[in-house]
């Protein structure tokens, strides 16, 4: 259920996109910061913000263990019900994930975090997130290990329970490939700017992705595909950042970038092929007002291909996503009070080619959710939509997905 859309189109440029985003984390790492924001008249106002919203290590451990360990996880079950073009193409039930979080503050200084992914009922076994923190300063920690990269926010905040609709973003899992762990080390910091102001960021070097994203597809580049790249195949590394702006809680915006070559070029010393880069920029936002909240990403990538694969392959892909979403019953359930509603809605298109006409996709997923606490969803949602295939021939979709996730 994945396509896109073709034909000679115009395309933002990016290229002042590096440059600013070198500078931005430039100026951060020059600003002086203070441990605590500094509130008009002198007052100190702690900021309790995470690091980020729902990421690795805001999630609601519940159990400790040797004074300093804390484990956790969560798990998702879906029911689906899909058409495509009026054939019946998925019905049914799925264990979709059981995921086992662990953190501890080894010391005041070192601390270390880890999760692992169960996928449709132990198909699948990931080790998705294992890092060694070592806190220098607030606005500067050396981490190291399996990293989730900071490819736009979803990336680092995927978790099912936190999320309002079964399915994730389509950009995200079909063109960016979330979850996207990768091998590799940098650094992280934050920057208080006063009140709750701030600024974020994540700089690592790793491993980046591999040839799969061409040999390993049968419908053109998919960049997914060229994950799991554990042992650098091109002994080249990538690099990968975010920069996020944040001047209250209920607001923040950033910009992320992965770039780096996909393809053995080298081998013993010897130039065996010419290098080709790939590279992948990404808005994303989120804000809340009004008892709304609207979040969501855009993405592009550009992909170099050898000479005899331009045509057959896409070398220009894009995609974004956008959610609406609003609370509202709370305490209506008399058993249960702390449970609310929650309704929403999300657009969703990704082209895989963004130099012509076909292989893309478009839908909209209305969502109705129940949460008996925080920690616990209950989703039912209705999506629609249509993509299009490599010959532009056009195909509608429809289906309707309940699901159930929790943490514990």
């Amino acid at each position: 259920m994945s396509g896109n859309a073709r034909g000679p189109r115009a395309r933002p440029s990016l290229g002042t996109a590096p440059a600013a985003l070198a500078i931005g984390w430039g100026v951060i790492l020059c600003v002086p910061v203070d441990l605590a924001a500094q509130a008009p008249e002198g007052d100190t106002v702690e900021v309790e913000q995470p690091f980020v919203l729902g990421g690795q290590f805001d999630k609601p451990y519940l159990t400790t263990l040797l004074g300093r360990t804390a484990v956790g996880g969560y798990a998702e079950a879906h029911a689906r019900y899909e058409r495509v073009d009026g054939a019946t193409e998925e019905a049914g039930f799925e264990a979709k994930r059981f995921n086992l979080f662990a953190s501890s503050n080894v010391s005041d200084f070192v601390r270390l975090g880890a999760e692992l992914e169960f996928e449709e009922g132990g198909e699948e076994i990931k080790l998705e997130f294992a890092t060694v923190d070592l806190s220098i300063h607030p606005s500067l920690t050396f981490r190291a290990g399996m990293l989730l990269s900071p490819l736009g926010r979803f990336n680092l905040a995927h978790d099912s329970p936190r999320n309002e609709f079964t399915d994730r973003p389509v950009v995200s899992t079909d063109l960016l490939g979330v979850a996207l762990s990768e091998p590799g080390l940098g650094f992280l910091g934050l920057v208080p700017l006063g009140g709750s102001a701030r600024v974020t960021y994540e700089l690592y070097v790793v491993n980046g992705f591999h040839d799969g994203l061409i040999h390993q597809s049968s419908e053109g580049t998919r960049i997914p595909l060229g994950r799991g790249n554990w042992e650098d195949q091109n002994r080249s590394p990538s690099f990968v950042g975010r920069l996020a702006f944040s001047p209250s809680l209920d607001l923040e915006l950033g910009v992320s970038g992965h770039h780096g070559a996909w393809n053995v070029f080298e081998q013993g010393g010897v130039e065996v092929a010419e290098r080709r880069n790939l590279a992948i920029w990404v808005l994303d936002f989120r804000a809340e007002t009004l008892g709304f909240r609207l979040q969501g990403e855009l993405a592009e990538a550009q992909i170099e291909l050898p000479p005899g694969l331009v045509g057959a392959y896409q070398s220009g892909q894009r995609g974004l996503y956008v959610e609406l979403l609003r609370d509202f019953g709370r305490g209506w359930v008399s058993t249960m009070p702390d449970s609310y509603f929650s309704v929403g809605a999300r657009v969703d298109a990704v082209d895989f080619d963004s130099d012509a006409d076909g292989d893309s996709l478009k839908q909209a997923t209305l969502g109705l959710n129940f949460r008996p606490t925080e920690d616990t969803v209950v989703k039912l949602n209705y999506l629609r939509g249509r993509s299009f295939d490599s010959f532009d021939n056009a195909a509608e979709h429809a289906g309707i997905q309940l699901s159930i996730a929790t943490y514990f």
